[in-house]
């Protein structure tokens, strides 16, 4: 799956930072130059915590950060509310390209928002 989320939004434009798991994921936020992300990608299943428990991590670092959260299964009530908080986009899988691109759109757009708040992050580039 990161393979293919890689290659689709390469293919459109977007500069890519893919990681293999939650934990690379939370240290790629707070690497140096990790500013310029703007938006993270985040399965449900990602390992080694799960999806959700990188989410939190990942944002209490950067919540200027715009997030999309997939999963092949419908999102429970704590996930719900934990995209309606940061204004994340659910993406179900499986998805279409088109969706994707307009989803990582949408939270290019959260993410400009709380950038106004808080200006640390700029740049058209996806985290996953």
């Amino acid at each position: 799956m990161r393979r293919l989320i890689d290659r689709v939004l390469r293919g459109r434009g977007f500069e890519v930072t893919a990681v293999g798991d939650g934990d690379a994921a939370i240290a790629c936020i707070t690497a140096p130059g990790s500013e310029k992300l703007a938006v993270a990608v985040v399965d449900v299943g990602m390992p080694p915590r799960g999806g959700a428990a990188a989410l939190e991590a990942i944002l209490a670092q950067r919540p200027d950060l715009g997030v999309i959260m997939i999963s092949g299964v419908s999102p429970d009530l704590a996930l719900r509310e934990l995209l309606s908080t940061w204004g994340g986009v659910f993406l179900a899988k499986p998805f279409a390209p088109d969706a994707l691109v307009r989803a990582v759109e949408d939270a290019l757009g959260a993410s400009a928002a709380r950038r106004h708040k808080s200006p640390s992050a700029s740049g058209r580039s996806v985290g996953e």
